[in-house]
């Protein structure tokens, strides 16, 4: 019999391979319409047969991000997504036995990531109203504590963080040896950053995704940033040409260009305003905090809900445990995306009650 590590060979995952291409997706909080025409148009005109003939090099972006984020290029590795950068830091600094620290509900693949390398999964509850109490974190961290992870602000929820809570967790996390992980994914959306806390703390790894704000979740490309000596354990451990040619140009494009964030900035809240004010106007309980999307409590079975809805090519995301059991979650884009999602809804929820 063949060996199989046995933290694969039991590891649960749901994998994605249900075509949405021609749907409205607003269930994964990428940008339902994607990049303007314009700039695309631009992008897509310097792809020649000799660009992706070569392998791919990312010293000019790498430049980019550093000007970009205040700090300098040892500072940062570029990865495939920073799904890539999550598995890296495991790769890395998970160590077997030792605990995995975040809240719940959080990005699911942190606790497929732990099950993956071995560490205990252990996760601090949201309270009733929707916060989290940072001194819970800070009692959980102990000799035990391998990696901590916060989301800001978190998804789903959209919870943020508080400087000083945060300064707190690295801190106490740093005197027991462990690291800490703060994902910026949605960033942008979000102003404040934690970027500048790793020029002071060795144990803190920032991450960055051009998935969300920056519309090109197909490319995979994101960064890590955090202590020379962290990024250099994670370049170790990389790909030696981990991310491609196009996903490269498409960023060195776009993070320079403070029009396109604004505008993409601008876009996205128009449309989360007005798609949250219909939702509170008609009586809908409605969640709205930080990220591009806004979750809300239907009047009918929240997953025969997403079900019809998928019938009219409009795709969106519910919860069937936790404190957010019966939520729908509504990613959000232009007012155009939110008048067609709301229409559908409408039409949706007001079949199921007659």
């Amino acid at each position: 019999m063949y060996y199989v590590n046995e933290n694969i060979r039991d590891l649960y995952r749901v994998k994605f391979h249900d075509e949405r291409s021609g749907v409205l997706r607003l269930d994964m909080n990428e940008n339902p319409e994607g990049l303007p025409g314009e700039i695309f148009d631009s992008v897509i005109a310097k792809v020649t047969p000799e660009y992706i003939a070569a392998y791919p090099e990312k010293d000019r972006l790498m430049t980019l991000l550093a000007e970009h984020n205040g700090i300098t290029c040892d500072h940062i590795s570029v990865t495939a997504g920073s799904d890539e950068a999550m598995r890296l830091i495991f790769h890395c600094f998970g160590q077997p036995g030792k605990k995995l620290l975040t809240v719940t509900p959080t990005f699911e693949m942190y606790g497929v990531y732990a099950g993956m390398f071995g560490m205990k999964h252990e996760m601090i509850g949201y309270k009733k109203d929707f916060s989290v109490d940072s001194t819970e974190i800070l009692r959980a961290i102990d000799g035990d504590t391998g990696i901590v992870i916060l989301l800001n602000p978190n998804s789903p929820i959209g919870y943020t963080y508080e400087e000083k809570d945060v300064r707190g967790i690295i801190e106490r996390a740093q005197s027991f040896g462990a690291i800490v992980v703060i994902d910026e994914a949605y960033h942008y959306f979000y102003k404040p950053t934690f970027m500048p806390l790793i020029k002071e703390y060795d144990n803190l790894l920032v991450l960055r995704t051009f998935s969300k704000l920056f519309s090109i979740a197909g490319l995979r490309i994101g960064y890590v940033s955090g202590n020379p000596e962290l990024i250099g354990y994670i370049e170790k451990a990389e790909s030696t040409f981990n991310v491609n040619n196009i996903a490269i140009l498409f960023a060195k494009e776009v993070i320079p260009n403070q029009e396109l964030m604004d505008r993409l900035v601008k876009v996205e809240r128009e449309g989360r305003i007005w798609i949250a004010e219909k939702l509170k106007n008609a009586g809908y309980q409605t969640l709205v905090m930080e990220g591009n999307f806004v979750l809300f409590l239907p009047n009918v079975d929240s997953r025969l809900v997403v079900e019809e809805l998928k019938k009219k090519h409009v795709w969106v995301r519910d919860y069937g445990r936790g404190i957010l059991k019966g939520w729908i979650r509504v990613s959000t884009g232009s007012i155009a995306c939110m008048e067609r999602f709301w229409e559908a809804f409408v039409q949706t929820e007001s079949e199921m009650l007659n």
